[in-house]
């Protein structure tokens, strides 16, 4: 089962840079859009969402906060 979470970006062109980083292509269970400001996680495996905010903080892309929500919400299953 895929699921997802959103994790909210500094702005659209930070959205934009964490999606061209995180997209891996061919793969169809692990995936990233842009909604705005915000990139849209779709995942199977709980370390995606949580790599991908990471990635998203320690470059500048993302508040501390909003990483940390990402993987609040993969824990609880949001």
């Amino acid at each position: 089962m895929t699921r997802e979470t959103r994790l909210r970006c500094i702005s659209s062109e930070a959205a934009a840079a964490v999606v061209a980083e995180a997209t891996q292509p061919g793969d169809t269970v692990h995936t990233v859009r842009q909604e705005g400001a915000q990139v849209v996680i779709g995942y199977h495996d709980l370390r995606f969402p949580m790599d991908v905010a990471e990635w998203a903080h320690e470059n500048g892309h993302a508040h501390d906060g909003d990483a940390a929500q990402v993987i609040v919400n993969v824990q609880v299953g949001l």
